[in-house]
């Protein structure tokens, strides 16, 4: 996908939207058009619109960079320690439990989140929220 994206923001190589191949197209719906400049007057310009229009010619932005992909482990209790399962989405864990004072240190550890992934946990008071019922997730980068 990267390259494609490379390829898409290259002001040499794009060309009306509607002469896109479907993967090309995709491609710019997935990104989105705040992300977009739209080809007028000469120059490139921010893109504004809702859809993108099958006659205009449109390129990434030099400097957009893709959201990095993620992988979320909820922390559990086993007897008495609070921490994370080895699954296989999570091979780079050291130990089949990987206890929570030990995943800050661990390769692209990104932070603790409560619930909805949209608010950060202190690893002091993890304990706290997930005796309220909620659930706190270690977030890491994919690598």
């Amino acid at each position: 996908m990267s390259e494609l994206i490379n390829k898409l923001k290259d002001k040499n190589y794009v060309r009306a939207f509607g002469l896109m191949t479907p993967e090309e197209q995709e491609c710019f719906n997935e990104i989105g058009m705040k992300n977009c400049e739209i080809y007028r007057y000469s120059k490139w310009n921010q893109a504004v619109h809702n859809i993108f229009h099958t006659d205009s010619t449109y390129r990434i932005k030099p400097d957009y960079q893709p959201e990095p992909e993620f992988v979320d482990l909820e922390i559990v209790e086993y007897v008495e320690w609070l921490g994370v399962w080895n699954t296989p989405e999570s091979l780079f864990l050291p130990h089949q439990f990987t206890h929570i004072h030990g995943i800050p240190s661990m390769p692209n550890f990104e932070g603790f989140w409560v619930n909805t992934k949209s608010t950060p946990a202190s690893i002091d008071y993890i304990s706290q929220i997930r005796h309220s019922g909620k659930k706190v997730f270690a977030r890491f980068r994919k690598a």
